[in-house]
């Protein structure tokens, strides 16, 4: 069994370093990559103190499923977007989204 400290440890890890991403590339899909990063290290936290606390709690059913469909809707977007974008031939650059002509 592995220790709760560990799966926190990971879960940390995951998120250092989507926020190390988010603060460092201004660049669309590092952003939601990011973003998608910190709802995968967050579910696996959940699962660990779930499964560490062996008492079987319908909330963390229902807590785990909103994580994955918040996920599976912002992939679903981030994948809209990109077509779009790219359709359109604009620059996935954030700082210069404010300059683009629709």
């Amino acid at each position: 069994m592995i220790m709760l400290l560990y799966v926190f440890a990971l879960s940390l890890v995951l998120i250092g370093i989507a926020f190390a991403g988010l603060a460092t590339d201004r660049h669309f899909i590092v952003i939601m990559l990011g973003i998608a990063l910190i709802l995968v290290a967050s579910t696996i936290a959940l699962v660990g103190f779930f499964d560490y606390n062996a008492v079987q709690n319908p909330g963390a059913i229902v807590m785990l499923i909103s994580i994955w469909a918040v996920a599976a809707v912002e992939i679903i977007t981030l994948m809209a977007f990109y077509v779009y974008m790219k359709y359109r031939g604009a620059d996935f650059d954030v700082t210069k989204l404010s300059k683009m002509k629709w």
